[in-house]
């Protein structure tokens, strides 16, 4: 499948797809939003609204939350993920505000919440997965306040808009799969940046940092002399220092391509939300579009257990 095809796809299915319904209300105080793998890029999107995103690995196996925190939200699309589903009894035992963002109402996560935001599941079938954080992303910006109505269109028509742009650094990508890639971007696009060294991982099977921008300049500035791809998830801002860090990193050996995303015309939290989901959409269509160039089979093709049973609950079914 051509990546025009799958934009297409993911596109024609964020237009069917219902709105997200808020319904969860009142302030959050200092939230911290909690997920692991996609969900918690799902949750760094939280950040743009003033509240923290970690790990959900980081309150279960410490055993301990933030300072000063008024409320958990763990996010979790089947709602079985093990460590964010204890994150949520461990915030409910200290007697935290607890909400659970899930498409499975029935789920452990939602059980352990006092509260729940549900998303819609997006029907579309795919290889290299971000139809569930596109939902959850779009159920994080409801939490914290966002006006979601009608975004999964918006979303859509941003996604549409980076075809060309998609389809050209595909085109300039190396023969051959690189020792290592490097992500880099800055705030308008971290979230997105993180969705795409997930979905690089999963597709291609190398290491992958998601760095931001400057911090290539003082740290990949020295990786080598292997080959080694940078992306520059080029937004809204600093163009001109991507090109400055581009010409420093290309000099060192490393091969750069960057790739320049439609800008909203006005810049709101709004159309900030539309423009890290649309960019992590497009991770996941590069990301196979790269597997199919490189010749590397997404998950390394079947050659780990993909049960995932080491991630849900040690009581709970293993679910998809």
């Amino acid at each position: 499948m051509t990546s025009l095809e799958q934009i297409s796809a993911i596109a024609s299915a964020l237009r069917d797809v219902n709105d997200v319904k808020p319904s969860i209300s009142a302030p959050l105080g200092r939230a911290v939003f909690v997920g692991s793998g996609d969900s918690l890029s799902s949750a760094l999107l939280a950040a743009a609204y003033g509240h923290r995103a970690l790990s959900s690995g980081d309150l279960t196996w410490t055993g301990r939350l933030p300072f000063g925190t008024d409320t958990v939200v763990g996010i979790s699309h089947s709602g079985t993920s093990g460590a964010t589903v204890r994150a949520l009894r461990l915030a409910a035992q200290a007697g935290k505000r607890t909400i659970a963002i899930t498409s499975n109402a029935d789920s452990p996560l939602a059980a352990a919440a006092a509260e729940t935001q549900l998303v819609p599941s997006l029907g579309i079938e795919e290889v290299i997965p971000c139809a569930g954080h596109l939902m959850l992303g779009l159920g994080v910006a409801a939490v914290a306040g966002e006006d979601v109505d009608g975004a999964a269109s918006e979303v859509a028509r941003s996604l549409e808009s980076q075809e060309p742009e998609l389809a050209r650094t595909v085109q300039e990508l190396p023969a051959a799969a690189p020792y290592g890639i490097s992500v880099l971007t800055l705030p308008d696009l971290r979230g997105a940046g993180d969705f795409w060294m997930l979905k690089l991982i999963e597709a291609v099977g190398v290491n992958v940092r998601a760095v931001p921008l400057e911090e290539s300049g003082h740290v990949d500035y020295f990786i080598g002399p292997e080959p080694h791809l940078v992306l520059q998830l080029v937004g809204a801002v600093g163009r001109t220092r991507f090109e400055r860090l581009a010409v420093a990193l290309e000099s060192t050996g490393q091969t750069v391509r960057g790739v320049v995303f439609t800008a909203p015309d006005a810049w709101t939290s709004r159309s900030a939300l539309v423009l890290e989901l649309a960019g992590a959409a497009a991770g996941a269509v590069f990301a196979g579009q790269a597997a199919q160039i490189w010749g590397r089979p997404p998950f390394r093709g079947g050659a780990v257990n993909m049960d995932a049973r080491h991630i849900k609950l040690d009581d709970e079914p293993v679910t998809a």
